[in-house]
């Protein structure tokens, strides 16, 4: 019991309180040096193999394999809106809301290559990003983001640039069968959530987490400094 505690204390304290997140972070920078070894990955999604491997509609959410700008940026992208929708939904909910959203566009590419006989595959964080995205962007239509840390942009559109990006990054038309995923989260977080049961907890702006661990630690370490903690 008390390991349990420690290591759910440890988890809890980087940043943003988002566990679930990060243990999704953390397994994509491991799959990444397995595949930077030469390791065939099982984890990720190919239609052509899904009969043989069923579990990888899921599990390519897993497969960190590819670039490693690709990784970092998808990385960042799942913690800041990923991270703010487990703040305020809570694990469960934000678990749930992963396990409809992260299938949803392997299943649609699945039809798609039965239907069409056009296949893609799928590997990574940054499809189940952009599902967060667009929920997030529900919630906070009029919150202003940096993107680039420069460019000032209203939620409403983050929403809608996460499922332009998806769209383009397949071949036309696997596209938008693989904007099933962004569906399914623009559902949920428009209302598909108040069928579930769930904590009605608002969903906070993701940089501000963030801000708040961060004066803590500073305001911790001037106690320690001046000898009181």
């Amino acid at each position: 019991m008390e390991l349990w505690r420690a290591t759910r204390s440890r988890w809890n304290s980087l940043p943003g309180r988002c566990p679930v997140t990060w243990a999704l972070v953390l397994a994509n920078g491991v799959t990444f040096l397995v595949s930077f070894l030469g390791l065939p990955s099982p984890l990720s999604f190919h239609p052509y193999t899904v009969a043989a491997r069923p579990w990888t509609v899921l599990t390519y959410a897993l497969d960190g394999s590819g670039s490693v700008v690709s990784l970092l940026l998808s990385s960042y992208v799942l913690w800041l809106f990923g991270g703010s929708l487990e703040r305020g939904w809570l694990g469960r909910d934000y678990l749930r809301f992963l396990v409809l959203t992260t299938p949803a566009p392997a299943l649609a590419l699945w039809l798609a290559d039965a239907w069409l006989g056009r296949a893609a595959g799928l590997s990574g964080l940054w499809v189940p990003a952009a599902a967060c995205a667009v929920a997030w962007s529900l919630l906070h239509p009029g919150e202003r983001l940096l993107v680039y840390f420069a460019i000032p942009v209203e939620g409403r559109w983050i929403g809608i640039l996460s499922a332009v990006l998806v769209f383009f990054s397949f071949p036309f038309p696997l596209g938008a069968f693989a904007l099933a995923g962004c569906a399914v989260a623009w559902w949920y977080g428009s209302g598909g959530r108040y069928g579930i049961p769930h904590a009605p907890v608002r969903v906070p702006n993701p940089l501000e987490a963030f801000r708040r661990w961060r004066r803590k630690r500073e305001f911790l370490r001037l106690m320690r400094r001046s000898g009181l903690h």
